[in-house]
């Protein structure tokens, strides 16, 4: 049996009821965290620019699309919600190297509302088609040492996630196991390939970041689309070599953990969740700094200087290396600042609420945030390179798990030295594992300006009891509407 066929077989025969308790509540809490991060960025203007191209595109009004009064055709709506659950890059991480929710919530989300699925159906499609990407993503090598030294692939790409999207489409459509192994070798062929060339050393970003999205999330739903209506797709399209991960641009694959035992570990419940609207390697900065300001009642006029040291995989980054001084207050600013360490990490030390106001214009464009920032630098962590490298190279997963805050912070000409392993929405730990609590806090800091009070509290109440919810376009879908 091919791996589609495997993942096939795997989506379609489990019920939600073999989905094991534990995995169903953490898989709640991550679909809300990716709701959120969708609903927070409705208003930025990239997110405005996706929604006029879903109203251009229109069709059937079959879906919600975050921020647009109409409804539009599901492929359209998964496209434009695709890019603004991951717009801030407040959405979660993969073992440091990866978020796909937001793609796999996409396509669930918009087909459960195309076919009136109910809450449990959703909730389902979403568990299942994240358990595939996360597969999908493991068996990519994106991270290597070279001489000694860390480096990613030269060329990225999200592509591999669309079949995530495509199991989400189909078991939300309720297609059978082979329209589904048709709809993933589909996948195969039409997975938008990698544009994200050389991107540890590019000095800004295009309007996609490192990938589509949109497109990832549209080409899943297409390709079980295409299956249901009897096209057909090559079912060893993840076992030929050079294949599928080649032509992604990763370095090799690792096929061993591509299929195995799909439904003895689920991969959702290692996924990291994100308290800033930041890159992940800027949280541990930020919270061990601004945990410590608190304590000491500091001052941030007092602060001389502030040096960051970074895992290698950030320091690897131009962006971490080299920050720049400035961020234009265009749609991509908060990809720039997303990345630029120095300016989240002023905002936080200067008490800026955490959420899309990070990137208005007016703290864009804050001499005292830019005064502030200027005194921050980065340099390497010599004790996260040795446990990287270790990890990368000899760990069952060859990805690293944690990562870490070590900071010197000059205060008056004093020095003192900062340091925390514990990183915020880990999952890996109860003292930072994101719990229901942990994602309705981040629901009202995000989106207290954006979704009234009532509705928030609604929507918080209808996934925590997604079972209930019988028809999700009823339901759930008017409450992800953001007032004008």
């Amino acid at each position: 049996m091919s791996t589609i066929e495997t993942f096939a077989r795997f989506a379609v025969r489990t019920g939600s009821d073999a989905i094991p308790p534990e995995v169903r509540e953490y898989a709640r809490i991550v679909l809300l965290d990716t709701l959120v991060c969708g609903l927070a960025a409705a208003r930025l203007e990239r997110s405005r620019m996706t929604q006029r191209l879903a109203a251009r595109f229109g069709g059937p009004p079959e879906a919600t699309v975050f921020g647009l009064a109409q409804r539009v055709a599901a492929v359209n709506a998964a496209h434009a919600n695709a890019e603004m659950m991951n717009a801030l890059d407040a959405d979660d991480t993969f073992y440091n190297a990866a978020h796909f929710a937001a793609i796999v919530a996409a396509a669930a989300l918009a087909d459960a509302e195309r076919v009136h699925l109910d809450g449990a159906g959703l909730l389902r499609a979403f568990t299942l088609g994240y358990e595939v990407s996360a597969r999908v993503n493991l068996a990519s090598a994106i991270m290597q040492y070279e001489n000694g030294e860390f480096r990613w692939s030269q060329i990225l790409g999200n592509g591999g996630d669309a079949f995530g999207a495509a199991v989400a489409s189909a078991v939300a459509s309720g297609l059978d196991e082979g329209t589904l192994a048709n709809a993933l070798g589909i996948v195969g062929w039409t997975a938008p390939t990698p544009k994200a060339t050389n991107m540890a050393i590019r000095r800004e970003f295009n309007s996609f970041k490192y990938a589509p999205y949109g497109w990832v999330a549209q080409t899943g739903m297409v390709a079980a689309a295409l299956a249901a209506e009897g096209y057909t797709g090559d079912t060893d399209v993840l076992d030929i070599h050079p294949g599928f991960f080649e032509a992604q641009g990763f370095l090799s694959s690792y096929p061993d953990l591509l299929a195995s035992e799909p439904g003895r570990r689920w991969w959702i419940m290692d996924t990291a969740l994100k308290p800033y609207p930041s890159c992940r390697y800027t949280h541990p900065a930020i919270e061990a700094i601004s945990a410590w300001r608190a304590r000491e009642a500091l001052d941030p006029a007092d602060i001389d200087s502030i040096v960051v040291r970074m895992n290698p995989a950030a320091y690897a980054t131009c962006f971490f290396h080299s920050p720049q001084p400035a961020i234009t207050p265009d749609h991509r600013a908060p990809l720039h600042g997303a990345f630029n360490i120095p300016y989240v990490l002023a905002l936080a030390l200067l008490g800026r609420p955490r959420g899309p106001g990070w990137y208005d214009a007016a703290n864009l464009q804050d001499p005292a945030v830019w005064a502030l920032a200027r005194r921050v630098r980065t340099e390497p962590d010599p004790q996260l390179a040795v446990a990287w490298r270790e990890e990368v190279l000899n760990s069952p997963l060859r990805r690293p798990q944690r990562t870490r805050a070590s900071i010197t912070l000059t205060v008056r000409g004093v020095e003192h030295l900062i340091e925390s392993d514990a990183n915020p929405g880990d999952p890996w730990d109860e003292a930072t594992r994101a719990d229901r609590a942990w994602v309705e806090n981040k629901f009202h800091d995000f989106c207290a300006d954006l979704v009234p009070r009532a509705q928030r509290e609604a929507l918080i109440a209808a996934v925590w009891d997604l079972e209930q919810v019988d028809d999700v376009a009823r339901v759930l879908a008017p409450l992800l509407e953001v007032p004008a």
